[in-house]
């Protein structure tokens, strides 16, 4: 008699349990915070994971395909943070000038508490070579739209299309202040500083916009 296989016995390894891609993907996301990019080992992943080291390619392609996953949960709740710090300051949308502040002061308070997430997101954009996919530009886009949303009512900026340009020239102005003065460490208070150089880029803005009409 020959032997025959089972065909009701699983064959290979068995399959990853539904749950594995949340553990793997929430491992990854604790090491991105306390080590950035550095920490995006995929044994370290599936050590914390409780995984095997060829589950996590399994799971999410290569190493890339997991950073820019965990990205676009930093970028979700990097405009997460901003939303509600508007709603919550209870300013009137006339009052660019202070809702403009408010998403600065957001933009400074959320680099300060995740810092490692947002230099990981910052360096990893930084390194990759072509065009990034649109789902993942969707995400930076739809910051650039919160801005966008704060300016319409300001003074001379009637025209979409320079909302869009003062939208993305505020921005780089917020995001070079940040980059340079919060790692800063000749100024007694680094966010106080940063808080006080962006008004006066927002306030010049505002000024400007004005005197256009």
């Amino acid at each position: 008699m020959t032997d025959t296989q089972d065909s009701t016995r699983p064959r290979g390894r068995p399959a990853l349990a539904p749950e594995a891609r949340a553990q793997a993907l929430a491992a990854a996301g604790e090491l991105l915070a306390e080590a950035g990019l550095n920490g995006m080992k995929a044994r370290a992943i599936a050590e914390r994971a409780g995984v095997s080291v060829g589950s996590i390619y399994k799971l999410f392609g290569d190493i890339d395909d997991l950073v820019r996953e965990l990205n676009m949960l930093t970028y979700r709740d990097f405009a997460a943070h901003h939303r509600e710090a508007l709603a919550n300051s209870g300013l009137d949308e006339s009052d660019v000038h202070g809702r403009l502040m408010v998403l600065a002061r957001a933009y400074v308070d959320f680099v300060t508490r995740e810092d490692a997430r947002w230099r990981a997101l910052l360096t990893f954009n930084r390194r990759q070579s072509g065009t990034a996919p649109s789902y993942y530009t969707q995400f930076e886009d739809d910051l650039f739209n919160l801005v966008i949303d704060v300016l319409a009512p300001a003074p001379g900026l009637d025209d979409l299309a320079q909302r869009e340009a003062a939208a993305r020239a505020l921005w780089a102005a917020v995001h070079g202040i940040v980059l340079i003065v919060l790692p800063n460490t000749a100024y007694d208070s680094p966010v106080d500083a940063a808080m006080s150089q962006i008004e006066m880029i927002v306030g010049a803005f505002i000024r400007d916009a004005a005197a256009r009409r």
